[in-house]
């Protein structure tokens, strides 16, 4: 990360990082010394001030909001700081001078103090970290983001494969198309950063390095050899498929992770954006969710269904979303239920299906089970490139898909009933040619399938291995 800084410095153009320690330390503070004494001597109205209390209710920093806000006005980080020593708080103008070592009149004990704390932290980052990827390692192990290494493409970013020493590294470099998009693209980039560095998991991707030079904004991951989900089951001709119980074993890391985030302290992350695509494999090939910048924040306390103003071109795969999140704007954890419900079928087909006419898989499996209702039925959507399913396992996957991804979000199953029921699911203790063929075939009695798909939608604790 870039660490030149001076008073001139505009406050769009501040490091991420810092302006994200700055933000919680205002957020924190009492009213005369956080946001609200901020609030007074920034903003022009007192209309401003009930807008940033909104943002405080619905779970934003209200900090960010009216810095943000106040930054259009070209201001820069000398003006930040003169306000900040205006409300007697040397505390968070320390925040920038331990960035920086720059001594605004804030006097020398200060200045001291910050060049203390600033060894502190080098010895600290010493100790505590891996030897960090440079900027310039970056553009040389990319050869300066060179065409033949991209290896994706987005909306707003793309991907390039570089080398680093003896090993691989991904950097997603984020695009600037137009003046207009640059505060979407920032706030991506310091959300990202903020999950990845707050919330780490062994099935969330890890960060090795954020850059902010010159106009190029970009993060640095680990090269995973093993691509995507999405690349391993549907990429027939180039990629070994996937045998039932790796993909098992790649479905349940990935609810590890969702859960790690939907529990996490002392803010919840709602991922938004889960898909095929982004969950990576590593050479074990286990997964590793990456993509977080449409992630969003959430303290426990506040009421988890708030509504968005939604951006569809950020989606790449709408067939991921639920219908109160496209439609409505509503935003809660229930949205990443339904993604992972789409991510964890069985079949080894799109979500979105070609024929007929794009129908959704999950209409087009609830619909079988409905008319049909038999095992056989059901089971010859399974991919038979992973070998032969469990009919027990294979049938409380698709079970379990239509619960996640109920049109009621209310009646989906939280994220950790999802993991509960994914950890029941073991290969069978019998062998395929006696499992059961009919969905009133009850034999072996620790399995019960009668009225497995009935009630479809509805999170119920039955039917599943381990729950009979």
């Amino acid at each position: 990360m870039s660490s030149r800084l001076d008073p001139s410095t505009y406050l769009f153009d501040l490091n991420p990082l810092l302006m994200d320690r700055f933000c919680k330390m205002m957020d924190s503070g009492p009213d005369s010394l956080g946001w609200r004494g901020l609030a007074a001597r920034i903003l022009p109205s007192l209309l401003e001030v009930r807008h940033t209390e909104m943002h405080a209710a619905a779970g934003r920093s209200p900090t960010h909001e009216m810095v943000w806000s106040w930054a259009q006005q070209n201001k820069t980080v000398g003006d930040l700081i003169r306000v900040l020593e205006e409300m007697g708080h040397y505390r968070t103008s320390d925040c920038f001078t331990l960035h920086c070592l720059i001594c605004l009149k804030i006097g020398i004990f200060n200045y001291f103090k910050s060049l203390f704390y600033f060894f502190l932290l080098l010895l600290f980052v010493a100790r505590n970290q891996r030897a960090c990827i440079t900027f310039a390692e970056v553009v040389e192990g990319t050869r300066n983001f060179h065409g033949d290494l991209k290896i994706g493409e987005s909306t707003f970013s793309e991907v390039y494969r570089g080398r680093w020493g003896n090993e691989s590294f991904a950097v997603k470099v984020f695009k600037q198309v137009k003046c207009g998009s640059w505060k979407t693209l920032w706030e991506k980039f310091k959300t990202e950063i903020e999950v990845l560095r707050l919330y780490q998991h062994p099935n969330i991707l890890e960060l090795w390095g954020s850059f902010s030079e010159g106009e190029r904004y970009c993060l640095v991951y680990p090269f995973l050899r093993n691509g995507s989900l999405y690349q391993r089951l549907h990429h027939e001709e180039t990629e070994i498929p996937l045998s039932w119980k790796e993909r098992l074993d790649i479905i349940k890391g990935t609810a590890k992770g969702v859960h790690c985030l939907h529990t996490a302290q002392p803010c919840m992350v709602i991922c938004g954006n889960i898909k095929s695509s982004n969950i990576l494999l590593d050479e074990h090939l286990q997964p590793k969710l990456s993509d977080f910048g449409m992630a969003r924040l959430r303290p426990h306390s506040v009421n988890q269904s708030c509504t968005i103003t939604m951006n569809t071109t950020s989606h790449g795969n709408l067939g991921y979303l639920p219908e109160e999140y496209i439609r409505d704007g509503k935003l809660s954890v229930k949205l990443d239920i339904y993604s992972i419900g789409m991510t964890l079928w069985p079949t080894g087909q799109k979500v979105i299906q070609e024929e007929p006419k794009h129908i959704l898989l999950r209409d087009k499996l609830s619909l079988e089970a409905e008319e049909k209702g038999s095992v056989d039925a059901c089971l010859r959507f399974m991919d038979s490139r992973a070998g032969q399913w469990p009919a027990a396992t294979a049938l409380c996957l698709l079970r379990l898909g239509l619960e996640c991804t109920s049109s009621r979000a209310r009646a989906r199953p939280s994220m950790e009933t999802v993991l509960q029921k994914l950890s029941q699911l073991l290969p069978p203790p019998f062998p395929p040619e006696d499992q059961p063929r009919t969905l009133d075939d009850t034999n072996p009695p620790s399995f019960n399938f009668s009225g497995l798909f009935q009630g479809l939608g509805a999170a119920t604790e039955k039917n599943c291995p381990g729950n009979a």
